[in-house]
């Protein structure tokens, strides 16, 4: 394959972002910090050179795609790969005795799949099984963000772009910066550590396996918007509402005779300018922290408690502050942040929205099911994302295989939304 060569000049350096993930995939397992999604389909998989011949094509818009990692530890960059061949990122994969309309098991299947260090660090699996085929797309944590794994996927698997090209002279306009006082303070702010350890929480009461396990839950979407009109509530806040929920079933003990409430999580947010050259290189995540209020044991409370508290403005107001932060801090700075951050005695777990904005296929065949496929973070012993799909709400929990009873968060997560569902029908006041 031959695409068009950026200059030299424009090639981009590793953002501090990217470096810190590099430095935590030296620490703990490489495909750890491996993130995507798998679509699963009905019907007969594609032969590999017709899915080559469909990634070949969209690739053409992407030139972000053929960079790989370059350059010495001290100064590392993202450089175009000489020698890029679509067909080096594409791998077949048959599942053992598995359906691959299961997306438990495709998902886990995926989770120990290598990507190469001397090619651009993403790949796509044709996962072949009974009762269908499924498609997956993983990219390095280093290499992008869930923001930008998601877009690519649209990329990739849905309709053709319609990109307006840019004019010959034309400048991409700056990213406004703070500065003096109110840019001092604002890294402060975001690189002190909580004052207070979170609540305690049995999944942390074991060590870590590093063996990871994957269980997947879909609703309807229209549930989530009823909840979402009679409580004012976006998707995202009755989504942290589920999660909640979820999380105070699954180990009651936690949450009775305490007087501690919240559980502590963070949030992935994006951080990233649309004006970037190469928009879907490199990480530019961010995380808010907020408090489950995993003590209230009743349902619309919580939520109105999360409507409070994870609001457009502040999620918005964040991004701003560390889109900031991580164009100016220098590395060691961001390595006490990041240290701090995912200290599990402080934050034992992720959570994220992973927005598709468009219905994804393949061969004018939409996909059946869309499952994000997310980090897991060192020391934490679970992750929970979610993505909607063609009407529906598909939610990701990656746990530590040593974590007590992992299996019953789907039906956790199906009680929790009944439960929401059910108190707005009974017209019940949070």
């Amino acid at each position: 394959m031959s695409l068009r060569e950026p200059s030299r000049a424009l090639w981009p350096p590793l953002s501090v972002q990217d470096r810190l993930i590099l430095e935590l995939a030296r620490v703990s397992a490489d495909t750890s910090l491996h993130l995507g999604a798998v679509l699963t389909f009905d019907g007969p998989p594609p032969g590999a050179d017709r899915l080559a011949a469909h990634l070949e094509a969209r690739l053409a818009g992407l030139p972000e795609l053929t960079f790989r990692l370059a350059g010495t530890a001290r100064r590392p960059r993202w450089e175009p790969d000489p020698c890029f061949d679509v067909r080096r990122q594409l791998h077949v994969y048959d599942l053992p005795d598995g359906r691959a309309d299961d997306p438990d098991r495709v998902l886990t299947a995926m989770l120990g799949q290598p990507l190469r260090r001397d090619r651009p660090l993403w790949g796509v699996w044709l996962v072949r099984g009974a009762g269908g085929y499924a498609l997956c797309y993983r990219a390095h944590h280093a290499f992008q963000d869930g923001l930008a794994a998601a877009e690519t996927c649209e990329r990739l698997f849905g309709p053709p772009p319609v990109v307006r090209p840019r004019r010959k002279g034309e400048v991409l306009p700056a990213v406004p910066e703070q500065r003096g006082r109110s840019r001092r303070s604002a890294v402060w702010r975001d690189l002190l550590p909580p004052v207070r350890r979170t609540a305690r929480w049995s999944p942390l009461d074991r060590p870590l396996s590093g063996e990871r396990v994957v269980t997947t839950a879909d609703v309807e979407l229209a549930r989530l918007h009823t909840i979402g009109r009679a409580t004012g509530a976006s998707v995202n806040q009755v989504c942290l509402a589920a999660v909640t929920a979820t999380l105070r079933a699954w180990h009651p003990a936690d949450w009775s005779g305490t007087a501690v409430r919240d559980l502590r999580a963070t949030l992935a947010i994006n951080v990233r300018s649309a004006h970037e050259p190469y928009r879907l290189l490199g990480n530019r995540g961010g995380i808010a922290n907020i408090a489950l209020p995993c003590g209230e044991p009743v349902p619309l409370r919580a939520l109105a408690e999360l409507r409070e508290q994870v609001t457009f403005a502040r999620l918005a107001d964040l991004g701003r502050r560390h889109r900031v932060l991580y164009q100016k801090m220098p590395y060691w700075c961001g390595h006490l942040g990041l240290g701090r951050s995912i200290d599990p005695r402080y934050t034992p777990l992720t959570v994220a929205d992973v927005r598709m904005r468009k219905p994804l296929g393949f061969a004018g065949q939409p996909a059946r099911t869309l499952h994000p496929l997310p980090v897991s973070v060192p020391g934490q012993p679970l992750f929970i994302a979610w993505s909607t799909h063609r009407g529906r709400l598909h939610t990701t929990f990656l746990a530590d295989a040593a974590v007590r009873d992992h299996r019953e968060l789907s039906g956790r997560w199906y009680e929790a939304v009944d439960a929401l569902e059910s108190a707005v029908r009974a017209g019940c006041a949070p």
